[in-house]
């Protein structure tokens, strides 16, 4: 009988975990659809003026370019009195390079990050954020558990998503305005590092090539909420 009980709860259970699963990437869809209509994010480029203010660096812009039909990538930004450029080609070439040169000197390498090596985890953070929530689908392993919600004191559907690989932590928390399935805000939390995490708070949009993105950014830390920054599409470059 103990043993009947026990397997009709865990039945109960999984059937319950399977329905919020369900119900999880139907909400994502029903985004999506919202965001880009034409479905047209994987082969969009985008071409964009960004302001970056941080707490300690409050003077921080970027232009970004970034071809999703070929996979090329440029970030541009601002280095005190210098401009640093990340590119990945069509073929996957990395290159970086300061005021258009190719930079030698370690120095000036160490302090700007100009490093190859960083040039693929700047594209997939721009590629990532910049084209949520369709982004998500070249990275979400499972879609854990769905709940409703305020966020932002807006009505939400809560999707926690556990993501393929880290981007900052596998685990994620999407928030979506039940009105219209915008996307409105995200949570990232690290479970086995309770004192570090990510809040987001999502303002406004811009419409590009009919895809609408999110056009302010304020992060926050998860932890206490203290805000460490902004990030904001000034406009969009012809």
């Amino acid at each position: 009988m103990k043993r009947a009980f026990i397997i009709t709860l865990t039945i109960l259970f999984w059937g319950c975990h399977q329905e919020k699963t369900i119900e999880g990437k139907q909400i994502l869809s029903q985004s999506m659809d919202y965001h880009d209509p034409q479905k047209s994010w994987s082969n969009t480029k985008l071409n964009i003026h960004i302001q970056e203010p941080r707490v300690l660096n409050p003077h921080r812009y970027s232009v970004l370019e970034l071809d999703n039909s070929d996979n090329s990538f440029k970030l541009k930004r601002n280095r005190d009195e210098h401009i640093s450029e990340h590119i990945i080609d069509k073929n996957g070439k990395s290159s970086v390079l300061l005021n258009g040169q190719i930079v030698i000197d370690t120095t000036l390498i160490n302090k700007y990050r100009l490093d190859t090596s960083r040039n693929i985890g700047y594209k997939e953070f721009y590629q990532l954020f910049y084209g949520l929530p369709m982004s998500l689908n070249d990275w979400i392993l499972e879609v854990k558990n769905t709940s409703e919600t305020t966020f932002d004191n807006k009505d939400c559907y809560k999707v926690d998503v556990e993501l393929k690989k880290p981007m900052f932590s596998k685990d994620w928390s999407l928030f979506i305005s039940k009105s219209n399935k915008e996307i409105v805000g995200i949570e990232i939390a690290s479970p086995d590092k309770p004192d570090e995490g990510e809040r987001l708070y999502f303002e406004k949009s811009i419409t590009i090539n009919g895809i609408k993105i999110p056009r302010i950014r304020h992060w926050h830390e998860l932890k206490n909420n203290n805000y460490s920054g902004t990030d904001i599409i000034i406009e969009e470059i012809n």
